[in-house]
């Protein structure tokens, strides 16, 4: 019995710091964090990637600057060994404390769900939320960034940059990118290869 209440003690202390370091959400003040459009620039050719036992089929430049809206680590569904972290993210006015603030967020199957918490106050159309976030499906290009990428926490600004890629694997498995910035649904996550993650 000793030994069984020393380890619930030592679960509940790793849990308490994990949430501190990887999970408390960050709150910046209002005002617009990340004012900048995704940049994307169309790949040229047939440009592939090897990733473990998936190849990457590159699609596009992409570099984004954003606030990290959600987190979501993956370990047992089927993207879970190329992509293992889902982030929902936002940037010109859903970059923005104060309409952020009067959101609520969830991740469930990949993707990303928002509500207004007050609808008939909510400053900004469905479709502007649609054009100004998204949920990103992200393939690490090192264990380094990956480790990087389960630390960050809701309200950080990022930067990243890499690739859209679409995902062919083992046993038929296959994954489109999206390629715009206002479409919803299934198929409207962008899958993106990071070869370098900033912190602001």
């Amino acid at each position: 019995m000793r030994y069984l209440f020393i380890g619930l003690c030592a679960a509940s202390v790793y849990g308490g710091w994990h949430w501190w370091t990887a999970e408390r959400e960050v709150r910046p003040p209002p005002g617009v964090l990340a004012p900048d459009q995704p940049v994307q620039v169309a790949a040229e050719g047939d440009r592939r990637i090897a990733h473990d036992e998936h190849v990457l089929h590159v699609r596009a430049r992409f570099e984004v600057d954003a606030r990290v809206l959600r987190k979501a680590i993956y370990r047992l569904d089927g993207g879970a060994d190329i992509a293992p972290v889902d982030l929902g993210v936002g940037w010109g006015p859903m970059s923005d404390s104060a309409v952020v603030d009067a959101l609520e967020f969830s991740q469930m199957g990949r993707f990303l769900y928002w509500k207004p918490r007050d609808p008939a106050r909510f400053p900004l159309a469905p479709e502007a939320v649609v054009r100004n976030a998204a949920q990103f499906h992200l393939i690490p290009a090192t264990g380094t960034i990956e480790a990087r990428l389960k630390r960050l926490r809701p309200g950080q600004r990022i930067g990243i940059r890499g690739y859209l890629v679409d995902v062919t694997g083992p046993r038929g498995f296959a994954w489109r990118t999206s390629l715009t910035r206002d479409d919803t649904g299934a198929g409207a996550c962008e899958i993106v290869y990071v070869e370098t993650l900033a912190v602001r």
